[in-house]
């Protein structure tokens, strides 16, 4: 039993034995395999060390390719930077130099622009010098041109006096030159030929008017003759109102309503409307009436005597007021739209009313026989009994105008024109901006002249003279011009050209249908 348990204990001991062999042979092989594996990733990781090694080492060797490459590339930049730096001041130094020559360049082209400037502004004044000296030139030929027309005319030439005139009327108007220059004006007045003349009255036309209303020219004599002219069919029809050598008529007046008044140095005063007498007034106490003025916007008017003054209510044709003045009236005008009556003492009087008469000294010496003013214009003009007229201009400047030789009988200011009239027979015309203040002759009559006025148009003045006579005078340019080009009948001929108008100017026509 014992053996038998020794041989199963034995037994046991060999399994024991051989299963810790086999286990422990199991243990190996896993070793071994584990060793094997160990081995393998040893290999493995020795080769990828290996592999890494070289990897480094190529990673080094292309390091230190880079790195050398790098430091190649380091002094070509260095030595690119070097070289751009030298560029760049290089390039500084050709942009200096560039700036300095643009600088130069600049100057220079400023030097040559002011020097271009100063040649054109030279050209422009050479240019304007010579527009200058051409334009007087012409407007010298103007004035010849006109003297020598108002000479040729009056030998008998009117044709080539035509001719000369609108010559001279061209190159004074094309030229900016003064068409009212004497030479001129007096050469297209005559050559226009725009003067119409009537003898119609016995006695010496005292007093000229316009009725605006009815149309109609009316005229007043010292014989007692009241005359009604209208135009018809380019004829004047002349109506015969009154004619009665018992009176003897000063002024005539055309109110706005229609009617018209007529006093005679006799005391009367006649009211007719254009086609009859309606009544004649004798005025009390009015010693030799001789002037009407307006008054209170035409509602009223003042009848004037030499020591005397009476006012007249238009819509009743009555007499409202008297007056006897302390002084005698020599002559009568107008200032600010009211009667001045001027004495012969030397003061002038405003009548604001019968109750308010103004008096003060006249600001120059002599007696005043006529006198305008222009409230626009600031002027006032004295025509004295020796035909001088003394201008008074805004500023209180006195101009002594000599042109007439006797007494000044009217005159009138449209705006800085001054017409005059005198016993002398002319109609002189001044301009009374121009420096040179000098007289254009409009018209020269035989006889005295003794009062004018303008038509409506302002386009012709009416004259009455002494010996009855009553003349149309055109005074209006764009009429004149008109009137001569229908009296040039042709033009100069070369020869009549060099010799009158200059071989240096060129030709020109001067008929032609409409204005050059």
């Amino acid at each position: 039993m014992n053996k038998n348990i020794i041989i199963g204990c034995l037994g046991v001991l060999l399994l024991l034995l051989v299963a810790v062999t086999l286990y422990m042979r199991h243990g190996n092989d896993e070793r071994i395999s584990e060793l094997e594996t160990e081995i393998d990733a040893l290999r493995k990781h020795e080769k990828q060390s290996e592999v890494d090694r070289r990897v480094s080492q190529q990673m080094e060797e292309i390091a230190y390719g880079q790195q050398v490459l790098s430091e190649e590339r380091s002094k070509e930049a260095i030595h690119q930077s070097e070289i751009a730096q030298e560029m760049t001041l290089r390039s500084e130094s050709e942009r200096k130099k560039a700036i300095e020559a643009q600088g130069i360049a600049e100057e220079s082209a400023q030097e040559a622009r002011n020097a271009y400037q100063m040649a054109e502004h030279q050209r422009v004044e050479a240019e304007h010098a010579k527009l200058v000296a051409d334009t007087l030139n012409y407007i010298s030929l103007g004035r010849t041109l006109g003297s020598q027309s108002y000479s040729i005319y009056q030998t008998g030439d009117k044709e080539l006096g035509n001719m000369l005139a609108y010559a001279s009327y061209l190159y004074t108007k094309n030229y900016g030159g003064d068409l009212y220059t004497p030479a001129v004006f007096q050469a297209l007045i005559q050559s226009a030929g725009g003067r119409r003349n009537w003898n119609v009255h016995n006695g010496s036309i005292s007093r000229i008017d316009i009725s605006a209303k009815n149309n109609q020219l009316l005229t007043v004599s010292s014989y007692g003759e009241i005359f009604v002219h209208q135009f018809q069919d380019g004829q004047l029809r002349t109506t015969r109102l009154m004619n009665d050598q018992n009176y003897c008529f000063r002024d005539v007046f055309a109110a706005k309503d229609g009617k018209e008044y007529a006093v005679s140095h006799t005391g009367h005063l006649v009211v007719f409307n254009g086609k009859t007498v309606n009544q004649i007034l004798y005025l009390e106490n009015i010693d030799r009436p001789f002037s009407i003025q307006n008054v209170n916007d035409s509602k009223q008017l003042l009848i004037i005597g030499e020591n005397s003054i009476a006012l007249l209510d238009i819509a009743t044709d009555k007499i409202i007021g008297t007056r006897r003045l302390d002084f005698r009236v020599m002559s009568v005008g107008r200032r600010d739209y009211k009667p001045l009556l001027f004495d012969n003492r030397g003061r002038m009087h405003l009548f604001n009313g019968l109750d308010d008469i103004t008096n003060e000294k006249v600001p120059v010496s002599g007696q005043v026989t006529a006198f305008a003013s222009s409230k626009n214009e600031h002027l006032t003009a004295y025509g004295m009994a020796d035909g001088t007229i003394w201008l008074i201009d805004k500023n209180g400047k006195s101009f002594k105008l000599v042109g007439h030789l006797s007494q000044v009988t009217k005159m009138k200011l449209n705006g800085k024109r001054l017409y005059s009239s005198s016993y002398d027979g002319k109609l002189l015309f001044w301009v009374t901006d121009d420096p040179q203040i000098k007289p254009i002759t409009l018209f020269q009559s035989s006889s005295w002249l003794t009062d004018f006025t303008f038509s409506s148009t302002k386009d012709y003045i009416w004259t009455g003279e002494h010996n009855g006579t009553m003349t149309e005078y055109l005074i209006s340019l764009p009429k004149i011009a008109q009137r001569l080009r229908q009296n040039v009948k042709r033009n100069f001929t070369k020869e009549e050209w060099n010799y009158y108008v200059g071989k240096g100017i060129p030709y020109r026509e001067v008929k032609v249908n409409s204005e050059q």
